[in-house]
């Protein structure tokens, strides 16, 4: 769990010290944090006896994050606000998986909704709207990379 607290404070180095260079760093770091999500964040919640509840709030958490990201024009990608959004909601989402016990039921239902806006967001960096087509290819394949090097890290080869 260590790394990924790194990764989210390296992402925020990045962002503040780095960004004029590294601006494409965003999707490398979402991809990142897309495997966190994907293999470490949703199978904790959406784990036990609430799992079709949980399931209908992931999906819900999806929807209500892409209406809210259809009413706020105010974060274009490729801007520093955009970028430290990922950074706030990847170490958001670190720390809420380390430090709180997901098993309350009431708990679960709020990570649940909290886990589609999260995966909504990471999936939102590797592949942004606003890019034209050669920015979306470096974008995914640097965030396939992300995603490979997270399973990775998940996943270690023996």
């Amino acid at each position: 769990m260590q790394h990924w607290l790194i990764f989210s404070i390296l992402f925020f180095i990045f962002i503040v010290f780095f960004w004029k260079r590294f601006s494409y760093c965003i999707g490398f770091f979402d991809g990142l944090f897309l495997a966190f999500m994907c293999f470490c964040f949703l199978p904790v919640a959406l784990e036990g006896e609430y799992f079709w509840i949980n399931s209908v709030l992931l999906v819900l958490g999806v929807l209500g994050g892409s209406l809210l990201e259809q009413k706020t024009n105010n974060f274009y990608y490729n801007t520093k606000r955009y970028a430290l959004l990922h950074c706030i909601v990847f170490f958001t989402a670190v720390l809420c998986l380390k430090y709180i016990n997901m098993k309350q039921s009431m708990l679960s239902f709020l990570f649940s909704l909290l886990s589609g806006l999260f995966l909504l967001i990471a999936c939102g960096g590797i592949l942004p709207e606003e890019c034209n087509g050669k920015q979306k290819i470096k974008l995914a394949i640097l965030g396939i990379i992300g995603f490979l090097i997270g399973i990775l890290l998940i996943f270690p080869i023996a």
